[in-house]
């Protein structure tokens, strides 16, 4: 029987909405794997679907999300390929995505960059992905499902450079406001660097912490948030760079 994978690393949640978005498409069976806590070894055969979305970090998809997604291993498996960024820039990451799934045993049918609301910079494409977004990335999934039922496999070239440009760690300070944490743990249990201790969930260890946003999202008391010189500097500076609206880019 045929199962369609959901894969994702989807720290603030719209990559994750991506990835469900196109599996609604398919009448399948599904099974998701969520990224930020499944972290193990997993086989998925040829008669399996895989939908696999990744976040872009600065050009690149997360190392740790990267780490995970390493661990699973297709035998022919047909998957689609997605990265999903600010309006930024999406540089190698979706070249590293396809690579990445190609070398472990996949055949990437079809590939797309999709435009959330940036998750750290607040003033970037807010609403995304609208319904117009929604619309293209319903067109898409059936294009997939008709390549996948004629066992063809990706054809476009996909951008991006290798070697892929460097990590790049953001100054930024990530901070909680001690008179807002209800203190229930779910930033602790949800970071996939462990960068927050257990036994003190105002703290956060900058060095291990990737500033993926996914305690920032989590938090019920919005207690968490970015904060510090280096990041209010930068925020009108991004903002105004990335106003012009960029649109989802598909490749079959």
């Amino acid at each position: 029987m045929t199962k369609v994978m959901k894969i994702y690393f989807s720290p603030s949640g719209t990559t994750k909405k991506v990835v469900e978005q196109i599996a609604g498409n398919f009448t399948d069976e599904k099974e998701t794997y969520d990224l930020l806590n499944f972290n193990s070894d997993k086989k998925f055969s040829a008669d399996d679907i895989a939908i696999v979305g990744m976040p872009v970090f600065a050009g690149r998809i997360p190392k740790s999300g990267r780490e995970r997604l390493a661990k699973f291993k297709g035998d022919n498996t047909p998957a689609i390929a997605v990265v999903n960024y600010g309006n930024a820039h999406v540089t190698d990451s979706l070249l590293e995505t396809v690579e990445l799934l190609k070398d472990n045993g996949f055949n990437v049918v079809a590939a797309a960059s999709t435009v959330s609301h940036h998750s750290i910079f607040d003033g970037v494409a807010q609403g995304r992905p609208d319904s117009a977004d929604i619309e293209k990335i319903n067109e898409f999934a059936e294009k997939c499902i008709e390549k996948i039922e004629s066992g063809e496999s990706l054809e476009s070239e996909i951008p991006g450079n290798k070697p892929y440009v460097d990590y790049k760690q953001l100054p930024f300070v990530v901070g909680c406001d001690e008179t807002l944490c209800a203190f229930c743990y779910d930033c602790v249990s949800i970071c996939p660097e462990k960068a927050i201790p257990d036994d003190d969930p105002v703290d956060t260890d900058l060095d291990l912490c990737s500033r993926c946003t996914a305690c920032i999202h989590i938090c019920p008391e919005d207690a968490r948030m970015f904060t510090g010189d280096a990041f209010e500097a930068k925020k009108p500076e991004f903002e105004a760079a990335n106003s012009e609206r960029k649109e989802p880019e598909f490749y079959l």
